[in-house]
C-alpha cells in the first residue's frame, strides 16, 4: 500500500463534504455527532497526517469568517477558514501555553486572520464547555464591538446541534442558558450557562472579580496602559500559584511613540509576564502567495514581492508611507514597531539604532539597572553601585576613576514635587568624552531618570550620579533647587560653569553655574542633537533615549533634554583634555539629610 498523501483539505471534511443526510432519531446520527463533539474537543488526526486539536478542527469545520472563496477579484464572503500551516502553528502554540500554565503574546502583520482565529477560540469555549467564562479586553470601543461582532456572528453560523440558547444578550454580554420551571413550580437558570464577556480597559480594574479561561487582549497595541491591565486582570485566569486559563497578548505592532510601548516591552519581556512569544511575518500566508486548496505559501516569493513595494514607495521620497508600510507589513519583530511620523531629527537614524539595539539579545541585555548609594568614610563620601532589575539607574559602562575630565553630565531637573497633569520626569545623563584612542568615547554610559515623591530625593540622585562618575553636571540656571542643592551640600564642584559656547553678549543673567535655555541656546542644542546623530547615531544604546528623539517637540522629552545638555557641555570643554589622574583628592562637601520642613541636617 502506498503512502496516504497529506491532503490538508482531509482537515475540513465538513467544510468540504458537509453532514450526511441521516434520521435524527437513529443510533447512527447520535454516534455521528458523538464523534463529531469529541473532533471538537480533543482533536482530529486524519491517517498519515498530523493531529490538529479540538479548536482547530472547530474553526475549520464549523466556524464561519469573512474570507476570500478562492475565486481572484471575488468580494469576500462568509466562508468556512481555509487551513494554513500559519494557523495549525498558532492554534498548536495556544494547546501548549494551556498545557504549561503560560500566555500567549503575538505580534503579527495585518490581514492575518488574528481576530477571526481568536474569535473561534472564544466561541469554542463558550459552546463546548458548560459554566465557563472567556474574556475580550480590548483599548478602544470601536475595536471591542467589531471583536464581539465576529464572535457573535460565527456563533450565529454554528451547526444548530451546536447552538445554545442565550439568557442574555447586550452590548458587552452573551450568556447561554435558559429560564424553566422545576418540579415546585419555581423559576430556574438551566443550560451551560457559559459567558462571553466584552470590555474596554479605560479603567485596567474592569475585570475585577471575573474568573476566565481564555482572555483576548484584542490588538494589544491600542491600550493606553496594556502592562497595568494585564496585569491587573492576571487574578482572572490565576488560582494562587496555578494558572488555569490562557491569556493571550497580541495583535499588530504599532508606533512606538503611541500606546504600543508597553506592548513592545512586553514582548520582549515575555517571561516576566509568564507569556510565549511568537511573530507572524507578513510574508507568511500572504494572498497571491498562499494557494488556499493545498495550504503551501511561497513566503521567499512573497518577501521578494513585499521588499519590491517597499523600495517603490522609498523612491518616491515619501518616509512616513515607506515607515507605515513597513509598520503594517513588518518581516521582523523589530519591523512591527518604528517611528512613523515626521520628526525634528532624522527618523531613518533613529529607527535603524531601535532595531539595532531590539533585533539582538545582547544588544538589549547590555544596559545593567541597579541603585548607587552613598557610603560614608572617615576622610570622605563615596557611592557604591548595587545591580537591582527595579533600579532607576541605568548604565552602559562604569567609572574609569585613572582618568579626570573623562566623564560629563546634563541634567533635566524640576523644582516642584508633583508634575501635575504632566508626565514630566526629571532626568540626568553621563557622557563620556574623548581621551585617547584606547579608550570609546562620545557615548551616552550612564542615565537616571525618575521622579520621586520628594523633589529633594531627585537631586540627590542626580549628586550621587555625580559623585560615581566624577563628572560635573550641566543644569538650567532656572532650575533653581538643584543648584541650591547642591551648594547646600557643598558639592559645587560637580555643577558645571555658565558655558561660553551658550553665551549671549547681550544677556543681562549673571549666573555662574548652569546655562539658560533661550531660543538661541535651544537651537544649538537641537543642532548639536542633528549633528550627533548623523555622526554617532549607532552609538546610542539606551532605548528610552532612542524613542524620545523620535517624539522631540511631541510629548516631554526629559532624556534629550539631558542629552542636549551634555552635547553643549561637550563643546564648551574643547580646551580640556580628559587625562590620568596623578593623585586621589578628597571630594571635598558635607553630607546632610533632610530633616522637618526642609532644613538639612549634618550627618558629617
Amino acid at each position: 500500500m502506498g503512502k496516504i498523501k497529506a491532503d490538508p483539505q482531509r482537515y475540513r471534511p465538513i467544510a468540504n463534504h458537509g453532514h450526511p443526510e441521516m434520521n435524527s432519531d437513529s443510533v447512527q446520527y447520535q454516534e455521528y455527532w458523538s464523534k463529531e463533539m469529541d473532533r471538537c474537543i480533543n482533536g482530529f488526526k486524519p491517517k498519515g497526517m498530523k493531529k490538529i486539536s479540538g479548536k482547530y478542527y472547530f474553526y475549520l469545520n464549523y466556524y464561519m469568517i469573512l474570507g476570500n472563496d478562492g475565486t481572484k477579484g471575488n468580494r469576500k464572503t462568509l466562508i468556512h477558514p481555509w487551513y494554513r500551516k500559519m494557523d495549525h502553528e498558532y492554534f498548536d502554540l495556544y494547546e501548549t501555553c494551556k498545557q504549561e500554565g503560560k500566555g500567549m503574546i503575538v505580534i503579527k502583520a495585518r490581514d492575518k486572520g488574528f481576530s477571526y482565529m481568536n474569535s473561534g477560540m472564544i466561541a469554542h469555549e463558550f459552546t463546548f464547555f458548560p459554566h465557563n467564562d472567556v474574556g475580550i479586553a480590548a483599548g478602544l470601543q470601536a475595536t471591542a464591538d467589531a471583536f464581539f461582532d465576529k464572535t457573535k456572528k460565527g456563533l450565529n453560523a454554528i451547526h444548530d446541534n451546536f447552538k445554545h440558547s442565550i439568557l442574555k444578550d447586550t452590548d458587552g454580554i452573551r450568556r447561554s442558558g435558559y429560564k424553566q420551571k422545576n418540579k415546585d413550580g419555581k423559576w430556574e437558570i438551566g443550560g451551560y450557562q457559559s459567558t462571553i464577556i466584552c470590555r474596554t480597559m479605560d479603567n485596567p480594574e474592569v475585570f475585577k472579580g471575573e474568573r476566565v479561561a481564555l482572555m483576548v487582549f484584542e490588538e494589544a497595541g491600542e491600550f493606553k496602559h496594556l502592562k497595568n491591565a494585564y496585569m491587573s486582570s492576571k487574578a482572572c485566569f490565576m488560582d494562587g500559584d496555578i494558572q488555569f486559563g490562557v491569556p493571550i497578548v497580541g495583535g499588530t505592532g504599532g508606533d512606538i511613540t503611541k500606546a504600543s510601548k508597553d506592548f513592545m516591552d512586553m514582548y520582549y519581556s515575555s517571561d516576566a509576564y509568564n507569556l510565549i512569544p511568537m511573530f507572524i511575518p507578513a510574508n507568511r500566508a500572504y494572498y497571491g502567495y498562499f494557494d488556499i486548496k493545498t495550504g503551501q505559501e511561497s513566503a521567499e516569493k512573497a518577501k521578494e514581492k513585499l521588499t519590491e513595494e517597499r523600495e517603490n514607495i522609498q523612491k518616491s521620497g515619501d518616509n512616513e508611507a515607506y515607515n507605515l508600510h513597513i509598520q503594517n507589513y513588518p518581516l521582523t519583530v523589530e519591523e512591527a514597531f518604528l517611528n512613523t511620523h515626521s520628526a525634528r531629527f532624522d527618523i531613518s537614524l533613529i529607527n535603524a539604532q531601535r532595531t539595532r539595539i531590539l533585533s539582538s539579545v545582547d544588544n538589549r541585555s547590555q544596559i545593567q539597572k541597579g541603585y548607587l548609594d552613598w557610603v560614608l568614610g572617615e576622610d570622605d563620601f563615596k557611592v557604591s553601585w548595587r545591580p537591582h532589575p527595579q533600579g532607576p539607574y541605568k548604565i552602559l559602562t562604569h567609572p574609569e576613576p585613572e582618568y579626570k575630565n573623562l566623564d560629563i553630565g546634563g541634567v533635566d531637573s524640576y523644582d516642584q514635587d508633583q508634575a501635575g497633569a504632566s508626565d514630566s520626569l526629571g532626568s540626568a545623563i553621563i557622557y563620556r568624552r574623548f581621551a585617547n584612542t584606547d579608550i570609546p568615547s562620545d557615548y551616552v554610559v550612564a542615565e537616571y531618570t525618575d521622579r520621586p515623591p520628594k523633589k529633594e530625593d531627585f537631586w540627590d540622585g542626580v549628586l550621587k550620579l555625580a559623585v560615581y562618575y566624577n563628572a560635573k553636571m550641566l543644569v538650567e540656571y532656572t532650575k533653581i533647587g538643584i543648584l541650591d542643592y547642591f551648594k547646600r551640600m557643598n558639592a559645587l564642584k560637580y555643577l558645571k560653569e555658565k558655558p561660553e559656547s551658550a553665551h549671549n553678549p547681550g544677556t543681562k543673567t549673571r549666573n555662574r553655574y548652569g546655562v539658560h535655555m533661550n531660543k538661541q541656546v535651544k537651537a544649538l542644542m537641537e543642532d548639536l542633537i542633528d549633528d550627533y546623530l548623523r555622526e554617532g547615531a549607532e552609538d546610542i544604546w539606551f532605548i528610552d533615549l532612542i524613542d524620545e528623539l523620535a517624539v522631540y517637540g511631541f510629548q516631554n522629552t526629559d532624556r534629550v533634554m539631558a542629552f542636549g545638555l551634555c552635547l553643549i557641555h561637550n563643546i564648551d570643554n574643547y580646551r580640556i583634555q580628559a587625562s590620568n589622574v596623578e593623585e586621589k583628592k578628597d571630594l571635598g562637601f558635607r553630607y546632610y539629610k533632610m530633616g522637618y520642613k526642609g532644613v538639612p541636617i549634618l550627618i558629617k
